[in-house]
């Protein structure tokens, strides 16, 4: 049962309807149908039925579970079907040694010999487990095709609420806005710097339109773009805004999420105080197999309402592309959020 829930089975009306089935389908195949039977060696035979083909069926699940547990990936399909078909093959010889020997000792009719018993037997465990297999095969076929077609949908969904997160981060009128602003201040004080900033906010938006669509992006190709990010930011907020990188030189063949990073720095500059007093320090680092993202506390205490719908985002996107978890830990001085990297051969 636990096997079964863990892999979301449910199988309780195939197991009702079908040993029954099963059972009937036998008693009218006997070998003895065309002898005249009591009641009683009728009802022991219908009882002998039942106890064989619910213990067919029993232990073929759960081989069939099992197998499933330690071979989930469809590239190991191979490999279980291989080995669940010589796990089945060693239990119908050793059932078939069991219950030949209780037939053999307790024959309904006439006495055949143990060995013609056991040939009889075999051939229906054949026919028993082959059936019991299709259905079970067949359920997990169309379970794991249905369960692609919803993670597939699920990802364009989540695909979707980053692109409508992207634009209302990024391209909102609010960020023009304060974009806008600081150039408008810088222009006079600063041409050359003005010129720059103009650069740097158009490349912002030309990264936007190129990889708003991807899964995945090179790392480098990322912290560029949040490179350009940073500096837009820095020239409203200055010298009251620190950001920390500490990573490696060598980033060539790691990947993220496109906007991840920008979004973690987005929320972290959004949602505390910056200023001369309470300055705040944003660390990128490279730890083990994952890039994290990591602030001081300073949250503000009104004007910014948190949906944490940015951060669910990110952490879903990971899971439907990647099945690694995004790792986020809080505490009284500090918010930090580790996101898998991934790799090319992945």
């Amino acid at each position: 049962m636990i096997a079964a829930k863990k892999n979301g089975l449910n199988d309780k009306w195939a197991r009702l309807i079908g040993i029954p089935v099963i059972v009937v389908l036998l008693v009218f195949l006997s070998d003895n149908r065309g002898i005249s039977t009591s009641s009683k060696i009728l009802v022991v035979s219908i009882a002998k039925y039942v106890v064989y083909v619910t213990f067919y069926w029993e232990c073929s699940r759960f081989i069939f579970l099992y197998m499933r547990n330690r071979f989930p990936h469809l590239k190991e399909t191979a490999k279980r079907i291989v080995v669940q078909s010589v796990v089945m093959s060693v239990f119908i010889l050793l059932a078939g040694l069991i219950i030949g020997g209780i037939n053999y000792a307790y024959p309904n009719g006439n006495r055949e010999p143990f060995l013609t018993e056991y040939e009889d037997i075999i051939r229906k465990s054949l026919v028993l487990l082959g059936i019991v297999t299709v259905i079970y095969e067949c359920a997990y076929f169309f379970g794991r095709w249905e369960h692609s077609l919803y993670e597939s949908e699920r990802l364009k969904k989540e695909s979707l609420i980053s692109q409508l997160e992207l634009l209302k981060n990024q391209i909102s009128p609010h960020f023009l806005f304060n974009s806008l602003n600081a150039l408008i201040t810088l222009v006079p004080e600063d041409p050359k710097l003005s010129v720059l900033f103009i650069q740097r906010l158009s490349n912002v938006y030309r990264h936007v339109l190129n990889y708003n669509e991807k899964n995945v992006i090179g790392l480098e190709t990322e912290l560029k773009f949040l490179d350009d990010y940073i500096f837009l930011n820095k020239m409203r907020f200055g010298e009251n805004l620190h950001i920390v990188y500490q990573l490696p030189g060598n980033l060539e063949q790691l990947k993220v999420i496109p906007f991840t990073l920008q979004m973690l720095v987005e929320n972290a500059i959004k949602h505390n105080i910056v200023s001369g007093k309470k300055p705040l320090t944003i660390i990128i680092s490279k730890t083990g197999n994952f890039i994290v993202v990591k602030n001081n506390l300073q949250i503000k205490t009104s004007g910014v309402e948190s949906t944490g719908t940015g951060l669910q985002n990110i952490i879903n996107r990971y899971e439907l592309l990647t099945n690694k978890l995004v790792e986020v830990v809080a505490d009284t001085a500090n918010f930090s959020v580790s996101l898998p990297l991934i790799y090319d051969s992945e």
